[in-house]
């Protein structure tokens, strides 16, 4: 079973998004997700996720000194934030930066409108890309 870790800056959307959906697409695998800085879960990111089938009932905003001490077997960037801060990430077999452009609730036809285009964005990566780092 394969260990992810997902970074962003505030664990607050970019990162949560990715957890959530890895988490649907692979449920076997451990999944986690962490801020370089603290932060709390955007609103909108729990509407995004909860449309699309996730469960959010045990998200929460982690910071990168609450993960468990363990080596991930990949650890995905998200931002350049977060990229700056890795000489403290947990150790990882290998370590991706895959930035992505966070969402903002006024862009778009509706509120979710940018958070939608993210997380679809996320998971056709992941279904094209993730497996072959693995």
């Amino acid at each position: 079973m394969p260990s992810i870790l997902f970074l962003c800056t505030y664990n607050s959307v970019r990162s949560q998004i990715a957890e959530g959906v890895c988490r649907q697409l692979h449920p076997d695998w451990n999944i986690n997700s962490a801020g370089v800085a603290r932060g709390n879960i955007s609103p909108y990111v729990v509407r995004c996720l909860e449309e699309s089938g996730c469960d959010c009932s045990n998200m929460q905003a982690k910071h990168l000194t609450e993960l468990p001490d363990q080596t991930y077997d990949v650890i995905i960037v998200l931002c350049e934030n977060a990229w700056g801060a890795r000489d403290h990430f947990p150790k990882t077999k290998k370590l991706l930066f895959h930035p992505i452009r966070s969402p903002e609730p006024w862009i778009g036809e509706d509120e979710l409108s940018d958070y939608r285009r993210t997380r679809d964005e996320l998971r056709q990566w992941m279904l094209d890309e993730l497996s072959a780092v693995l």
